[in-house]
């Protein structure tokens, strides 16, 4: 019997920042998002109706979504690196993700970036919910061109974050260098996990935060993989003291 999909679809609303998430860590269909006054509905009939009952690739998408037979990821937040860093994650950790965010990037990349990584980290806990029969550990390791970045995960309810990722630039595009780390600490804040990232070299900044987070996506998939019936662990909470 197949496994049941773990998903979740959650809207953050501040004064700063208007954004939707739909998560399926299994990968396959999304979710709808959720019916909210700040993104309508579109016009068209046939158009609203699909997006009531899943999520619908933009009109204007680009590069940042890709919608296969097993995988469904479009990122739209208004910073266009960021939205590389996150298709990213998602392609290679095996999620499907939508997001879709409105920010006051009239004044900076913080407060948009920041609660872009909130909201996933409140969107992957809720999808994971008991914790039941994950691995709960999980390592990546992974290369691009002359960088070379690992991370290691644990789904703890112990948030913590060590990020080095030893950024040279100020910025990558659009994209504050200082805010990949504060991101990736208020993701493992809100997801209650413990990570530590590290590039451990490169030349380039662009390929020091893209393998970054494409070992981070490897050490999620790790860590959310399900031991099955038969399996040691299976319907157990991997913890000695019996709670995650």
């Amino acid at each position: 019997m197949p496994l049941p999909q773990r998903t979740a679809s959650l809207t953050r609303i501040t004064n700063e920042t208007k954004i939707q998430i739909s998560l399926s860590l299994d990968g396959g269909v999304l979710p709808p998002y959720e019916p909210t006054e700040h993104f309508p509905a579109p016009e068209d009939p046939k158009e609203a109706e699909a997006a009531k009952q899943g999520i619908v690739p933009p009109k204007d998408a680009h590069h940042a979504t890709q919608f296969t037979a097993t995988q469904q990821i479009t990122v739209s937040t208004g910073i266009g690196f960021l939205d590389h860093m996150l298709h990213a994650l998602a392609k290679h950790s095996g999620m499907s993700l939508a997001i879709r965010a409105k920010g006051d990037l009239y004044i900076d990349d913080h407060h948009t970036t920041e609660d872009t990584f909130l909201a996933l980290g409140a969107a992957f806990t809720k999808a994971l919910g008991a914790r039941q029969s994950i691995a709960r550990f999980g390592r990546g390791d992974a290369p691009l061109d002359e960088a070379l970045s690992w991370a290691v995960i644990d789904i703890s309810s112990r948030p913590w974050a060590v990020i080095n990722l030893g950024f040279r630039r100020e910025k990558i595009g659009d994209l504050s260098t200082e805010m990949i780390t504060h991101g990736l600490q208020s993701f493992a804040q809100e997801a209650g996990v413990t990570l530590h990232v590290c590039c451990t070299y490169g030349d380039n900044d662009h390929h020091r935060a893209e393998s970054a987070f494409k070992a981070l996506a490897v050490a999620i998939r790790t860590a959310c993989t399900r031991r099955v019936a038969g399996e040691v662990g299976a319907g157990d909470i991997v913890s000695t003291k019996g709670v995650l």
